[in-house]
């Protein structure tokens, strides 16, 4: 055994040279094997941290032009809308081979008539230009053509902070006012329009900029569940005389509803329905977030459970907290816009009139009681969110489509469902099949396309160097059988000669193999898991930070710093900072052991096929066949 590992260590240069091959097959192995298992681990783990949401948004129709009077200019001005020749159903958009994680669902906002809570309007001070339904005089006779004096002399409804003002008014988009006398009362529902203007105003020789009021209408805007107008039971007018008996008609009721209706709008609170918080893009986003309690659970949105999330401020308002019951009233739905556009955080307001077509206040339809289970709070001038907004269960209302005051298309706003991560491209590819091209899609997936992307790399890179690393380790082993075993017949068959066994020999010549395959694995196994180290998916990291904040755009870096939650699974409010990718680079030990036991393996079992081979001749044909090989 002596003279055959003296025989195998004679030549050092070729020994280190076997061992630097050995090493270098291993950390080829080690590295694509510790990068193959890094990215699995990495999915595997934090797979739910991404969730991919799309949004609709469809396309209009064409454009249609409309004709308004401008009294100023004396003349019509033209304008410009989109128009919808149908209103495409979220229901048009379950495909049969789309598995949706949450189906497509168009959001509608109820108002909720509360009374008993203090909303955040009513602490504002008073919006000058808010419609408001007064009795007025004019100063003097005249054709509201141009902006003329009148006095407020009372106003309907319960603030009356206009009562003895004196304004200008304007019938400003009718191209054929009526003449007012100053001897006479009229009632109106007025709101601020556009800038004075008229001989009237010029010689008035006020220099200050100064707002007309305009008449609104009293029409009701109701619609039925597939859009269409219902058609109002009177012919409104912009001014009516006020006359002994006016309130007991019909005209006079709906004026005075109308000035109730102000009243019931400061006491309104917005309820919006979904079936999770991820398909807010506020909530997805991180713009909006639960501070405390919690979110409403999969099961108690999928059952319609009488549970809530309620506004920071809204709740300070009304010393309410986690646990506590709010009262619901439903009395109107919207279908048209976000509930962000008619109960903005810093103004807005309702473009519609609480009243049915037969001029009376709506009536509540549905009234329930909710707990509360989180608070939440979001960025100043975040979009999506409405002041003292709700958030409950889609399932929790049973009737959804009720008094319907407005009426609109899919919106990005309005909008979204959730597919499963990675299935982008397929669902495009379905869409596509069925006549969607009026249709926007946008997705928002928190950068997994880009960590996909980097992983699929990653997972090339290393298949390729696992490939060549188990070629080069049969190479390798096959160079280390002939030079070991095959050029070692001599050696082999004087040894035999002597009187040693098969089985001793081959222990012998695989035990010298050994040494020089661990010789080389072990510190190719250390190398390569700090080169495994070195590559993991920090650059992908960046990546995907870098996609997903450019998907944050309009909002203040500083905000970001301090607000994001845009890389977390929101519904468990955890940060993708408490995850620590540099762990998730480290290479396994476990890998890096199995990568180097098959180079041993390949090693050992390759050579021990050899030497069985070769010590299965008799030893003086061994002899006489390394003989004839020198010769």
């Amino acid at each position: 055994m002596k003279s055959y590992v003296k025989q195998m260590l004679r030549i050092p240069l070729q020994v280190v040279s076997i061992i630097l091959l050995i090493m270098a097959v291993t950390v080829i192995l080690v590295v694509g094997g510790n990068l193959w298992f890094i990215s699995e681990k990495f999915l595997s783990s934090h797979g739910d941290d991404f969730i991919t949401v799309g949004t609709v948004t469809q396309r209009p129709d064409t454009v249609k032009e409309a004709m308004v009077w401008d009294a100023e200019k004396e003349k019509y001005q033209i304008y410009k809308f989109s128009r919808y020749n149908r209103y495409i159903a979220e229901e048009s958009l379950l495909f049969p081979e789309v598995s949706y994680i949450l189906e497509p669902e168009k959001r509608v906002y109820w108002g909720s008539y509360g009374p008993e809570y203090l909303h955040v309007i009513e602490t504002w001070p008073p919006m000058a230009g808010v419609l408001a339904v007064v009795e007025f005089s004019p100063k003097e006779d005249g054709i509201p053509d141009q902006s003329m004096k009148v006095e407020i002399k009372r106003v309907l409804g319960s603030d009356k902070s206009m009562e003895g003002d004196v304004v200008w008014l304007c019938d400003h988009t009718n191209p054929y006012p009526v003449e007012l006398k100053a001897d006479k009362t009229y009632i109106a529902l007025l709101a601020e329009g556009y800038y004075v203007h008229g001989n009237k105003w010029e010689e008035s020789g006020n220099t200050h900029i100064v707002r007309e009021y305009q008449p609104g209408s009293c029409r009701a805007t109701l619609y039925t569940a597939d859009g269409h107008r219902v058609e109002d039971s009177i012919d409104i007018q912009d001014f009516y005389e006020v006359t002994e008996g006016f309130y007991d008609t019909e005209i006079g009721q709906r004026f005075l509803a109308v000035a109730n209706s102000r009243d019931i709008l400061f006491k309104t609170q917005p309820v919006v329905g979904t079936n999770s918080t991820n398909l807010l893009l506020p909530f997805y986003e991180g713009s909006a977030w639960v501070y405390e309690g919690r979110y409403p659970t999969v099961e108690e949105y999928s059952q319609g459970a009488a549970v809530c999330l309620a506004p920071r401020i809204f709740a300070e308002n009304n010393e309410l907290k986690v646990g506590d019951k709010i009262t619901t009233r439903l009395y109107y739905t919207s279908m048209a816009e976000d509930v962000s556009w008619d109960f903005a955080l810093n103004g807005g307001g309702i473009p519609f009139l609480l009243i049915g077509p037969d001029g009376k206040l709506l009536k509540p339809f549905e009234e329930k009681e909710y707990t509360i289970v989180g608070l939440y709070d979001y960025m100043p001038s975040v979009d999506g969110i409405g002041r003292d907004q709700l958030i409950v269960p889609l399932n929790s209302v049973h009737r959804k489509h009720e008094n319907i005051l407005g009426f609109g298309v899919m919106t990005s706003d309005n909008t979204s469902f959730q597919i499963e991560n990675g299935t982008i491209a397929d669902f495009m590819e379905v869409s596509a099949r069925y006549n969607t091209d009026n249709l926007i899609f946008t997705f928002y997936d928190r950068g997994y396309s880009a960590l996909v992307e980097g992983i699929e790399n990653l997972r090339n890179i290393s298949a390729a160097l696992l490939v060549m690393g188990v070629i080069a380790a049969i190479v390798l082993s096959l160079q280390i059988s002939h030079i070991y075993i095959t050029k070692q017949k001599r050696q082999l068959s004087i040894e035999r000669l002597m009187g040693m066994t098969r089985k001793r020999c081959r222990n012998i010549s695989m035990a010298g193999i050994l040494v020089l395959l661990i010789s080389g694995t072990v510190p190719g196994m250390v190398v390569g898991m700090v080169l495994t180290d070195e590559i993991g998916i920090s650059d992908t990291e960046q990546i995907v930070i870098e996609q997903a904040e450019g998907n944050n755009s309009g909002q203040a870096d500083e905000a970001l710093e301090e607000f994001s939650r845009k890389y977390s699974n929101l519904e468990l409010a955890v940060e993708m900072d408490d995850i620590d990718l540099s762990i998730q680079n480290q290479g396994s030990l476990a890998v890096s052991g199995i990568m180097g036991c098959l180079v041993i393996l390949l090693g050992m079992g390759l050579s021990d096929v050899k030497i069985r081979r070769v010590l299965r001749g008799e030893p003086l044909y061994l002899l006489e066949d390394s003989m004839a090989g020198r010769r």
